[in-house]
């Protein structure tokens, strides 16, 4: 228990070192950018914007000749088309055409030149196709005042909130999501542990009368909506309260606990095994599908074949046991009985196969006990 609190107690110690860190980080590149903003956009706005739009309009110059060195003057104009015009800035191509007057190639495609592209201050030799074409990069930069600037600088600290916000929610979000998924974990396991305590018997380890019950009206539902053959068997511990008498309660609770582990290891994983109540036992065993191409009466054949041998197997398995039991070992045998549904015709209800395999088991404990006796074989005998 004191190791489970200290690793869930370092566990938040890390979520929390982990989210100050990230909100420490997310806050220190957000002032930085502020004070980048502040100071070559605000504080000295003028100088800062000029040597901006130089620096901008040089590079934008260089990429412009390097990406159209050789293309033709078509290619170069649906490259300023496509990227020569931004909120910050326009590109124009002023050449000489053929017949000697002067064109530009623009965001309006080749047009005549304007006469105010030519008194822009950034004004850059260029040559395209091959060296063939000589002009100039015009370079036109939307000037913006300190006014503007501050206002967008406002917008953008409006913004910068809104994203810490938001970044703080999300961290939050994510803390509920992980405690969230720790509790609710912890909640599925508890919840899962009682119902199997609930559905399982505390000294055998086999379901319950209740959850038997369960199961068989699901079994029977099956039964009738696909004509699934299904058995039951109904197990009873031989003399078993002379047995507890002799040895006491102690001995009884052991030879239960041996049985029920017989029949475990005796049936299939699909058959459903419960205590049934006291000393007796129940057995559901569905039919399993495994050969589609023989007939329905092979199939009915085979179950119960398939059937009897396990509770022949269970009987033995029982009867060959020696318990041990405080250098005692004690010999104990069981009785069984066996009913069937397996003809659409059958008269389907649980309470029916209960009734059909506990008078099959009165019967084997008539004959003798330590046998196995199966319903319709007695009907059919008697």
């Amino acid at each position: 228990m004191q190791r489970s609190i200290a690793q869930k107690t370092k566990f938040l110690v890390l979520v929390l070192i982990c989210v100050v860190i990230a909100i420490t980080g997310f806050n220190f590149l957000i002032l930085k950018q502020d004070q980048i903003l502040r100071k070559y956009f605000i504080d000295a706005p003028k100088a800062n914007i000029k040597e901006f739009n130089a620096s901008l309009a040089n590079s934008l110059s260089k990429y412009f000749e390097r990406e159209n060195r050789t293309a033709t003057l078509e290619e170069a104009s649906e490259y300023i088309r496509r990227y020569g015009r931004t909120s910050l800035f326009e590109q124009v191509f002023i050449f000489k055409a053929p017949d000697g007057t002067l064109q530009q190639a623009s965001k309006l495609g080749i047009t005549p030149a304007r006469a105010d592209v030519l008194a822009s201050d950034h004004v850059y030799p260029a040559t395209i196709a091959g060296g063939a074409l000589e002009g100039y990069l015009i370079i036109l930069i939307d000037e913006m005042d300190s006014e503007e600037l501050k206002e967008g600088l406002v917008k953008y600290r409006v913004i910068s909130y809104s994203i810490r916000a938001a970044f703080l929610l999300l961290i939050l979000m994510l803390l509920v999501i992980i405690f969230y998924q720790d509790y609710s974990a912890k909640m599925r396991l508890a919840r899962d542990m009682a119902e199997i305590k609930a559905s399982n018997d505390g000294l055998t380890g086999l379901h319950t009368h209740e959850h038997f019950m369960k199961a068989l009206e699901i079994e029977v539902k099956k039964f009738k909506i696909y004509q699934t053959p299904i058995a039951l068997l109904m197990l009873d511990i031989d003399h078993f309260k002379d047995f507890n008498d002799r040895y006491g309660h102690l001995a009884g609770d052991k030879v239960l606990q041996e049985v029920a582990n017989l029949v475990k290891l005796n049936t299939r994983a699909t058959d459903i095994l419960a205590r049934y109540g006291g000393e007796e036992f129940s057995v559901i065993m569905p039919y399993v599908v495994r050969d589609e191409d023989i007939t329905k009466e092979e199939r009915l054949r085979g179950f119960t074949e398939e059937i009897k041998e396990i509770a022949e197997r269970i009987r033995t398995g029982v009867e060959g046991r020696a318990i041990d039991f405080q250098s005692n070992a004690l010999k104990v045998t069981i009785s069984i009985g066996v009913s069937f549904y397996y003809f659409a015709s059958d008269k389907v209800s649980s309470s029916e196969l209960i009734q059909r395999a506990d008078s099959a088991l009165y019967k084997a404990k008539e004959l003798g006990r330590n046998r196995v006796c199966i319903d319709h074989e007695l009907s059919s005998s008697g």
